[in-house]
């Protein structure tokens, strides 16, 4: 983990160096010095990792790690003195800096000294280069698609199993269970089921899909499962008590054929909490649950039929590895000698005693092998790290967490942090990947020596999940929306690779985890017991979370250096915060990372002020997000020159003082993600909006409204790809807006105005427009015309809620690559229009039910607009799928 935090900190200084070329011209030479050392301490770090068992050693690459994050903190206190200092103090600025810089020189003698002491020696790359494209990430796979899933072993058992569900004899199955140890597949098997052609359709009314894990609510599972058999209600399950929830899922489950599956069910007490929502007699939907424990199902329903899948044989053990490790595609060398590629292999899988996770685990490290010789290698590692499993009892557990241990040890230095970090967040969370990708980089994880001409960190971000995903190691789920900014739309560890990641975090003392739960003990690290620089506090808020120790945390004058970020995670919807946050969380002053979500409990108008205060002192903050949260007041934020993500997507209204500046943001030159408020923000005592000028690293705008954000400078957002807008006034504005936007590079846009005359002959002029969202009542007017040449790029048209439109015309040759089109609630919509001819997927919410008949083929007959979807590879309507 060393190399990863010295290569993070020598990108992170290369990096200001060109971003604050003029402000670090002065100091330059002093820095590359710096750089130059880190880069040779880095050639030692290789050696030192893999002895890191012996004490002495392990205590110098802790020294290591906190210099170089040192180093980082002095550049970076040079840039904000810097920005704020008026030019005749400069001078003192500038010889605190070398101080520290000739100090951190000392330092790092006295590390080569050690090096040479301890025997640790470089590796071959040279002590003088300060070349970064060493160590640069190779990329062995570019995710344009989801991949085939792999499928081994299994074909029969989801058969068998599908036969049980469909099955409506009275001696049916009420309750279907597939039970076994961690990693046998479990979950890929319930999956394959869940999305077979025959139970989509034996179950067309209502398929729900649940994860229940070690941490459950009733509440929350409930209003999960009805979300998915009745999602246009999901506004008043929301708000429904657990009498109302199970009232709703008997009815349910009473008048519609349901498949309910909970995956991950691991104790009885789970089944006590819920069983109330399921019928206990005969019913005409189904149960399917996967668990690690037998008991659990048999608890459930003894009348169930409990499955129990074997492990795979040697011969499906070698296929599955094939598959996965020398599958048609990869960059193997084609030279490469396959025969004994597969007498390695064979020898290798037998250590995986046919347990699917550590057979595709080991595919995972050796799929980044292309040469024999590297395989040959692997297989000299395995004999040194693995013994053969010869059964799955719990001491093989035990080696299946040697073998994932492995397998972190193989990755590159700077993927480590990275997978490290998704440990962070709750068992079985699908964490969200563009809020994980800004984390990343605000962390410094992200190096832009991995970056290729003309991507953006974000995109360098992806890369890094797309390796840990090919190296099985993280589960994805994939973005539909093609033109979205990220291939993936969240994230997720299996169990037993979470249990190793939380392993490993803890011995390389990664980040510090605190419940404030009653009862429940608490432990805060002292300037005596940790010297660490690099902490990271994860806070777990549950609902009955003791604000006595929460209160005293915050208040408590600590060694602030030690915590780096802090990440505030409410469990289970927490709504409350501790009163002594606000006023307090200065004490965390060289954070770089702070982030307050889904907490509604800010009170009175000083409380606002005050946490608005104390967030503007945090001038080390990357990344900030009070998502969410009853903000009344906008944050000072003036001082955060180190900005890059800013979340402020507060729900409520927000008023900006009289004596904060409409130039807030402009000094924030750093900052690429920007989410402003949902709705309107108030500046009081003016009439001036808020200026945007100077942002032209911005990448996404989100919740721009004209009301109170100035137009103009839309022009400067030369590197913007995202941008959701709120058009209010008249239709010279909306002229205005796209004039301003000819230059942009914006791929999503999101409309909301209240606009008589039709927009679309404006916004059809947009040459790079991708996505397209028009909430409720965009355009009032009653005709709607996509001409000929219009909308080039479009990809993904949402209309929502346009309650007087009667007709839309779309010309011939008029958004010639729309693929995807959602029309909801526009009630006086006649039909559907022609020219549609590129669509692949149609969905209709809640339209009136003769323009809906107008679409559908039923009974043979061809409703009237059917020929103009016959094309269409998917159409849903109301839910229901109709492909």
């Amino acid at each position: 983990m060393a190399e990863a935090i010295v290569s993070i900190v020598v990108g992170r200084l290369t990096d200001l160096l060109i971003e604050k070329a003029l402000i670090l011209q002065e100091v330059r030479d002093e820095i590359e010095v710096a750089v130059a050392g880190l880069v040779r301490i880095k050639t030692f770090l290789p050696d030192a990792d893999s002895r890191m068992d012996v004490e002495r050693i392990h205590i110098l690459l802790r020294d290591v790690r906190d210099l170089a994050y040192e180093a980082e903190h002095a550049v970076e206190s040079f840039v904000i003195k810097a920005s704020s200092t008026k030019k005749p103090f400069q001078w003192m600025n500038r010889g605190k800096f070398s101080r520290k810089m000739k100090d951190i020189q000392k330092k790092m003698s006295i590390f080569f000294d050690l090096f040479s002491d301890y025997n640790i020696r470089p590796t071959s790359e040279s002590s003088t280069s300060s070349n970064r494209e060493s160590g640069k990430l190779k990329r062995f796979h570019s995710f344009t698609t989801p991949e085939p899933q792999i499928f081994v072993g299994f074909h029969e058992d989801v058969e068998c199993l599908v036969r049980h569900l469909v099955n409506e004899a009275d001696d049916s199955y009420p309750l279907i269970s597939i039970c076994g140890m961690g990693g046998l597949g479990k979950t890929t098997l319930a999956q394959k089921i869940y999305n077979h052609s025959a139970i989509k359709t034996h179950f067309a009314a209502g398929l729900a899909w649940v994860t229940i894990s070690r941490k459950w609510q009733t509440d929350r599972v409930l209003q999960r499962i009805l979300i998915c058999l009745v999602p246009g209600n999901k506004d008043s399950i929301l708000n429904m008590d657990t009498d109302k929830l199970v009232e709703y899922m008997l009815q349910i489950q009473g008048r519609k054929k349901c498949l309910i599956v909970l995956d991950d069910i691991w104790s009885t007490d789970a089944w006590d909490a819920l069983k109330a929502a399921f019928p206990a007699g005969k019913s005409m939907s189904k149960l399917m649950l996967t668990s690690r424990n037998a008991e659990v199902a048999e608890h459930v329903n003894l009348d169930g039929f409990i499955h129990k899948p074997e492990c795979l044989s040697p011969e499906q053990s070698w296929e599955l590895l094939r598959l996965k490790a020398l599958h048609t595609g990869n960059c193997l060398d084609i030279t490469r000698d396959v025969k004994r590629m597969e007498e390695l292999g064979r020898e290798m899988v037998e250590h995986c005693a046919g347990l699917p996770l550590a057979i595709v685990v080991l595919g995972g490290i050796l799929v980044t092998k292309p040469s024999l010789r590297e395989w040959e290698k692997v297989y000299r590692d395995s004999k040194s790290s693995l013994k053969a499993g010869k059964g799955l009892d719990k001491d093989y557990q035990r080696e299946i967490l040697s073998f994932l241990i492995w397998s972190y040890n193989d990755l590159p230095p700077q993927l480590k942090p990275c997978f490290l970090y998704l440990s962070k967040f709750s068992e079985d969370e699908s964490i969200d990947i563009e809020t994980l990708y800004q984390l990343w980089i605000a962390e410094g994880m992200i190096l832009s020596s991995d970056k290729r001409e003309g991507e953006t960190m974000i995109q360098v971000a992806e890369s890094y999940m797309g390796e840990l995903v090919q190296r099985s190691m993280v589960q994805v789920r994939f973005n539909n929306v093609e033109s979205s900014l990220t291939k993936f739309e969240d994230c997720s560890l299996h169990d037993l690779m979470r249990d190793m990641s939380l392993l490993q975090a803890k011995a390389e003392d990664f980040f510090e985890e605190i419940h404030f739960q009653s009862g429940n003990e608490f432990h805060l690290k002292s300037t005596t017991e940790s010297r660490s620089a690099s902490t990271r506090v994860v806070i777990h808020l549950g609902e009955e979370y003791s604000s006595k120790k929460a209160n005293y945390y915050f208040s408590k004058k600590r060694n602030e250096k030690c915590y780096r970020s802090i990440l505030l995670l409410g469990e289970f919807g927490t709504r409350s915060l501790p009163w002594a946050l606000g006023s307090h969380v200065a004490n965390f002053r060289f954070l770089k990372v702070f982030s307050v979500e889904n907490y509604t409990n800010f009170s009175g108008a000083f409380s606002h002020i005050n946490f608005g205060r104390a967030v503007g002192s945090l001038v080390y903050l990357r990344y900030l997000s009070l998502r969410d949260t009853n903000l009344l007041i906008f944050p000072s934020l003036q001082k955060l020159v180190l900005l890059q993500t800013l979340k402020l997507d507060i729900s409520d209204k927000i008023y900006v003082l009289p004596w904060l500046s409409r130039d807030v943001l402009v000094k924030m030159d750093c900052l690429r993600h920007l989410y402003l408020p949902k709705f309107k923000v108030d500046v009081l005592g003016r009439k001036s909006k808020l200026r945007f000028n100077r942002l032209s690293k911005l990448e996404t705008l989100e919740n721009f409204d004209t009301s109170w954000c100035e137009v103009k400078d839309l022009r400067e957002l030369i590197n913007l790809r995202k941008l959701t807008v709120t058009v209010r006034g008249s239709y010279d504005i909306l002229e205005e807006m796209m004039k301003n936007l000819d230059d942009l590079a914006s791929s999503a846009s999101s409309w909301e105005s209240y606009l008589e005359e039709d927009p679309m002959p404006i916004l059809e002029m947009l040459p790079v427009l991708r996505v397209l969202y028009m909430f409720a009542d965009t355009y009032v007017g009653k005709e709607m015309v996509c001409s000929a040449t219009g909308f080039p790029k479009l990809t993904h048209l949402i209309l929502h809620e346009f309650t007087n439109l009667e007709k839309w015309r779309v010309e011939e040759g008029s958004m010639p690559i729309l693929s995807y089109l959602i029309i909801e609630r526009c009630n006086k919509l006649e039909e559907l229009p022609e020219g549609l001819v590129f669509l692949k997927s149609l969905k209709i919410t809640q339209m009136p039910q003769d323009f809906n008949d107008r679409l559908k083929r039923q009974d043979g007959e061809e409703g009237p607009d059917f020929p103009k979807i016959s094309h269409v590879r998917r159409l849903i309507i109301d839910d229901q799928d109709y492909s």
